[in-house]
């Protein structure tokens, strides 16, 4: 077994921790690929992932000790020939090897074989496939050069143990982008960014499309105070323009 030692355990504790706790999904990927070096020997790793609309479709790659350039080129052109496209519609989590799946003869000649790994020098591999309510939501993949001995049984359990943490993380990743391009109500707006009662007032009147002399008439205030009251939303709403705003916010009123 690879995690036999209490070090391994405070290791692989850590690792669980930082997947849940890194807020940036990006850096969470990175951050597992790297620290992964550490428990289970590899030469190359990516991990494959997309936005919750185009799943099983997987479109973005952080990689490690893997061609960027080719992790795109597999995304763009060739993941739909990857036998591993029936699994990701399967839905269930798993941890495979392609030597389970292929003889040895069978792997060579498929098309992802040799496209992507000979190409880059690979021979074997090793894959998580993390699932949430019945779809898969990413892929992560772990080579190994020709001349070194195929992932054994161990490495596949000591993966298993990680599968529903990144499935978790995951999960929370494409809700929380969900969230974000779900627009806010004025009320929403009001509650989650804490806005004055004037600011609320102000926010409706711009939702409605009006200009600001006609909002000035209607408020009994100066164009410099309602610039001001502008400044101090887009601040709060982290936004720069009006724009943004529309982009943000529903138009219509609660």
């Amino acid at each position: 077994m690879h995690i036999q030692e209490a070090n391994d355990w405070v290791i692989f504790n850590n690792i669980t921790y930082q997947i849940h706790q890194i807020s940036d999904f990006n850096e969470m990927c990175r951050n597992f690929l790297e620290q992964m070096h550490l428990l289970m020997d590899f030469d190359g790793a990516v991990f494959y992932y997309s936005s919750e609309q185009e799943l099983p479709q997987l479109r973005h790659a952080v990689c490690n000790s893997y061609s960027e350039r080719v992790a795109k080129e597999y995304l763009d052109n060739y993941q739909k020939l990857d036998f591993s496209r029936g699994l990701l519609m399967g839905g269930k989590s798993m941890v495979y090897r392609e030597s389970d799946v292929f003889s040895e003869d069978e792997r060579m000649e498929t098309e992802c074989y040799q496209r992507f790994s000979k190409a880059e020098g690979f021979h074997h591999s090793v894959h998580i496939l993390p699932a949430f309510e019945g779809k898969v939501l990413a892929k992560i993949s772990f080579y190994r050069r020709r001349g070194q001995p195929d992932f054994l049984y161990d490495d596949v359990f000591l993966l298993d143990m990680f599968k529903e943490h990144l499935a978790l993380r995951t999960a929370r990743y494409y809700e929380d982008r969900a969230r974000q391009h779900e627009k806010l109500s004025i009320h929403e707006c009001e509650e989650r960014f804490h806005l004055t009662a004037r600011e609320t007032t102000i926010l409706g009147l711009l939702m409605q499309g009006l200009p600001n002399d006609v909002i000035c008439a209607q408020l009994t205030i100066t164009n410099n105070t309602l610039k001001k009251h502008i400044l101090n939303i887009y601040k709060k709403l982290s936004i720069r323009n009006r724009t943004q705003l529309f982009k943000m916010v529903r138009e219509y009123a609660d």
